[in-house]
């Protein structure tokens, strides 16, 4: 017993030993950046609350993760930055866009253009003095003119439309020059060799230019009525509308309502000469 007791000891002292080196390893913190970089990764995933105060041990481990040289934690936080500094620079632009777009006046459309000058109106009045009356009938780019004093002054005038200007002809040198607009036709008309200036409105209802024709014993006559707004009639009859030099006399009266006139025993059938739906076109 008293040989085994040095050895004894001498073990329980290198036990000892043992024990006490690795406490002291176990107690020593490690300096590699594994750990801070385990920290630093782990630490966004949950957040401390702003409002409570970092521990020591926390502010000791997260120094090292900001600066840190750990290519985990470096490759993550720098792009933040970049991007956070990139937010500013753009949003500046939205705002501009959006006033230049507000202040910028909307166009304005263009106009369209008003007609004031009838394509298919009939016109009719008394000429200048009241010597007699004319009527003219626009349809399209066409135009029919009848001027007349009840007897012997009469004359038909054909021509075209252009540019709001009528030039008619017609036999024995009728002629008629006028501008028509804003519903009136005005200017001057010749027949018989007297000459009318005249001015007149547009007619509507049963106003306005008639004609009629019928074979007598081998001549054709030919009538024509004038009906004025207040229904007076103004008409004249050719009673060889064909021969150079037509002799006018003045016309019976118009039966508006049945369209028709009477020559003895003859009866004229009255058409309108209208521009609105072109009939004596």
């Amino acid at each position: 017993m008293k040989r085994n007791t040095p050895l004894i000891t001498l073990l329980t002292g290198a036990v000892l030993g043992v024990v006490l080196l690795i406490s002291s390893m176990l107690a020593t913190p490690s300096n590699k950046s594994v750990s801070y970089s385990a920290a630093a990764t782990a630490e966004p995933v949950s957040p401390a609350p702003s409002s409570a105060a970092p521990s020591p041990a926390e502010a000791s481990s997260s120094a090292p993760a900001v600066t840190g040289s750990s290519p985990a934690y470096s490759g993550t936080s720098s792009p933040a930055p970049a991007e956070s500094s990139a937010a500013p620079a753009g949003s500046p632009a939205a705002p501009a866009e959006s006033s230049a777009a507000g202040s910028a006046p909307a166009a304005a459309p263009s106009p369209s253009a008003t007609r004031t000058t009838p394509t298919r109106a009939d016109y009719a009045g008394r000429v200048g003095g009241g010597g007699g009356s004319v009527a003219v009938s626009v349809h399209g780019n066409k135009a029919i003119a009848y001027v007349c004093n009840g007897s012997t002054v009469e004359g038909w005038m054909r021509g075209k439309v252009e540019n709001g200007k009528l030039v008619l002809t017609g036999k024995n040198n009728a002629r008629l020059s006028a501008s028509y607009h804003a519903g009136k036709v005005s200017g001057d008309v010749k027949a018989h060799g007297t000459d009318y200036s005249f001015s007149v409105s547009t007619v509507s209802k049963s106003s306005g230019l008639y004609e009629a024709t019928a074979r007598v014993e081998g001549k054709t006559i030919k009538a024509g009525w004038i009906v004025l707004g207040d229904g007076t009639q103004v008409g004249s009859l050719e009673t060889d509308a064909d021969s150079d030099q037509p002799v006018a006399v003045t016309a019976p009266t118009l039966d508006v309502a049945t369209m028709t006139a009477r020559i003895g025993n003859v009866v004229l059938h009255a058409i309108p000469v209208s521009g609105v739906t072109g009939t004596g076109f």
